[in-house]
């Protein structure tokens, strides 16, 4: 037996092989669903790892803001200290009131400067102090480096004027201040203690320095970056020096301008933005990190996903490969086996000895093989014993078509005999005329009697002759009439034998067809399997339904011959009360013809006694002329009984020539179930 082979699976056609499919099927089941649990499961841990990287860069951004806030509350709280500084508030008031006295007002500027200079050494940051009057005029001072000039028109000026006191951050250095490094100032409304109205505007300018301080260590990953940005989106503070106090490529969410964080993807969904507000003066500290950047470690799941695509690919292959060995091979042999099946060879077997589904399926094979070997063993003893039966049946039918044959014979000869009869039975009516007429003129004329007499007596002997002959063909009719009739009782007993043997070949038929409906089901629930006994059950099949109609048409005319038969014999059993009455007129027309010889020899004798007995020959012409019409009647019924049984006879022989040859199909029918069957091994 040819083992399993994956590889000359494939030479053949790999799709055609059901292990091939299930191998397949299996590989796809297993592929799919880790590369679906792969997918899902990267998918989740990519959101996951993204909200978690986001949610820990946004707290990065909060937590900037929150210390960007705290410097920003100190600087505040510098200018809380001024408003309650009154040595400050003495002395600007007073060089308000002073300002004409150049002498005075110089020194209070001095004493105003030191007062600053104090201020500024609580910071290292501040860069200058700046005292404003509420109309935006620069009071000079060492510590300021904003050029002397009247800023009431400004709008930054007018900004801190109407902030109700409150503090105002500006993102940008001022027009006219002599800083040369890059500085945000805060400024404020100075009032006095109990006062609501501010006496002087003080600013501070603060280094950007600061807020580097307290940004430039922040990560955002690799390739990130964060900055610092007014709400006008401009950029206060970057890594990237360029970009200060230029407007951000990054476009704030107005959703999240409200919101102390927020985050969100940039406008190309490649990089990922964080932002917090300060609660100081409201700028957002934006952290920007590309995507990539925050999704490499998903990365490794990613790749750790494709290396367990790749195990399940391999393990599937292996698993694949082995349920199509474990299911292609035992299927394979099962193919080979049906094969010799279907090629004639009824004794392979499978003898499966395994509990599964394909040991179900070749237990089932090999008892599906067994019955169709027990059904051709059967179906060939029915087809020998139908060919014995036949040629049985044939004998029968020809010694019936030969008994019909001789009763067609003997039937021809009857009517003949009653033809002779009716010629002998019309001549004899004639010569009774004749003597009738000679007697009437044997009393004018003595010699015309004699000669009459002479013709009498030589006609007289003729009809002894053939009364005769018609009494020995009638006793030859009657013996054959009685052969015929043992011959129809044994045609009758031929017939019963032949329905018999009908009967016995139609029981035959009857079972080759179950045996053959129940090899079609069996082939039925072998599905594709078995096809080949299908085609086997089939044509056994087809040759019992034909033998079937043959046994019925033999059984048909079986019956009609057997009817015919009794017919016959029923035809005959009424003639022979005619054959009879025929033999009885024979004897008594013998009786005649005696009667008249016997007077023609005394009429011979005693010429002289003509006279006296002319009156007794008309007697006894008168009897001989009604015997001779009762013999012409008798004769005309014998000759239509013989032409009615010369036709039965012919019907007969009909029959039984139709009964050879049906007995001739029926055996050549035996031969070619036999030939069928003996393609099978068994």
């Amino acid at each position: 037996m040819r083992e399993f082979s994956f590889g000359g699976m494939f030479r053949r056609n790999p799709l055609r092989s059901i292990g091939t499919r299930i191998a397949l099927i299996m590989v796809l089941a297993i592929l799919t669903f880790v590369a679906i649990t792969g997918g899902v499961s990267y998918q989740i841990s990519k959101r996951a790892l993204e909200r978690e990287v986001t949610g820990a860069y946004l707290e990065t951004a909060f937590q900037t803001s929150r210390k960007l806030d705290f410097l920003f509350q100190s600087f505040e709280r510098i200018l809380l200290q001024m408003m309650v500084d009154k040595t400050m508030q003495h002395t600007i008031l007073e060089m308000f009131e002073r300002k004409n006295d150049p002498a005075e007002y110089t020194q209070l500027a001095d004493s105003l400067d030191t007062i600053l200079q104090s201020y500024m050494f609580s910071s290292a940051y501040i860069t200058s102090i700046e005292v404003l009057q509420t109309d935006g005029t620069v009071i000079p001072t060492r510590s300021g480096l904003l050029a002397s000039a009247n800023y009431g028109t400004k709008s930054w000026f007018n900004n801190i004027i109407g902030n109700s006191g409150k503090s105002v951050w500006i993102d940008h250095n001022l027009v006219g201040n002599r800083n040369t490094n890059p500085t945000v100032t805060v400024g404020r409304v100075i009032s006095g203690e109990g006062s609501s109205q501010g006496y002087c505007v003080i600013l501070i300018d603060i280094d950007l320095a600061a807020i580097k301080e307290q940004v430039e260590h922040v990560y955002m990953g690799d390739g990130g970056s964060i900055q610092v940005i007014s709400p006008e989106n401009q950029v206060i503070y970057s890594k990237a020096a360029s970009q200060i106090g230029r407007t951000s490529s990054i476009s704030l969410p107005p959703e999240g301008m409200s919101m102390p964080k927020y985050a969100s993807l940039g406008s190309d969904q490649s990089e990922q933005i964080v932002m917090a507000k300060s609660e100081i003066n409201g700028w957002f500290t934006i952290g920007v990190i590309p995507v990539s950047e925050m999704l490499k470690d998903a990365k490794k799941i990613f790749q750790a996903t494709l290396w367990v695509l790749c195990c399940a690919f391999a393990l599937a292959v292996l698993i694949g490969w082995l349920a199509a060995r474990m299911i292609g091979r035992p299927l394979g042999r099962l193919r080979e086996l049906m094969k010799q099946g279907a090629g004639g060879n009824l004794m392979v077997r499978t003898n499966a000895t395994s509990s599964d589904e394909i040991g179900q399926v070749g237990r089932s094979f090999d008892e599906m093989m067994h019955h169709l070997t027990e059904l051709v063993h059967q179906t060939g003893t029915s087809a020998a014993d139908m060919l014995e039966m036949a040629g049985e049946l044939s004998g029968v039918s020809k010694g019936t078509e030969e008994t019909a044959k001789e009763i067609a014979s003997a039937t021809s000869d009857i009517a003949k005999g009653g033809e002779e009869l009716a010629c002998a039975a019309e001549q004899g009516k004639e010569l009774a005329q004749k003597s009738k007429e000679q007697t009437e003129r044997l009393v004018g004329t003595s010699a015309v009697m004699q000669k009459l007499a002479e013709d009498v007596n030589r006609t007289s002997r003729m009809g002894t002759e053939y009364m005769l002959e018609l009494m020995q063909k009638t006793g030859n009719m009657e013996e054959r009439i009685g052969s015929i009739t043992a011959k129809i009782a044994k045609l009758q007993e031929s017939t019963e034998s032949i329905s018999k043997v009908v009967e016995i070949l139609t029981g035959l038929m009857k079972q080759t067809n179950i045996l053959a409906f129940n090899a079609t089901i069996e082939a039925a629930r072998a599905s594709g399997s078995g096809k080949g006994f299908k085609v086997v059950a089939d044509e056994i099949r087809v040759l019992s339904e034909q033998a079937k109609e043959s046994v019925e048409s033999v059984g048909q005319i079986t019956d009609a011959v057997r009817k015919d038969i009794e017919e016959t014999a029923l035809v005959l059993q009424e003639s022979n009360p005619i054959f009879m009455q025929q033999i009885s007129s024979v004897k008594k027309a013998d009786t005649l013809f005696a009667q008249v010889g016997w007077q023609m020899d005394e009429l011979m004798k005693h010429l002289v006694l003509v006279n006296g007995s002319i009156l007794e020959l008309k007697q006894s012409q008168l009897l001989l002329t009604d015997a001779m019409a009762a013999v012409s009647t008798v004769s005309d019924q014998s000759l239509a009984v013989s032409e009615e049984v010369a036709s039965l006879s012919s019907e007969q022989l009909g029959i039984s020539s139709g009964l050879v040859q049906l007995s001739r199909k029926l055996q050549v029918l035996s031969g070619a179930l036999k030939d069928s069957l003996s393609r099978f091994k068994t």
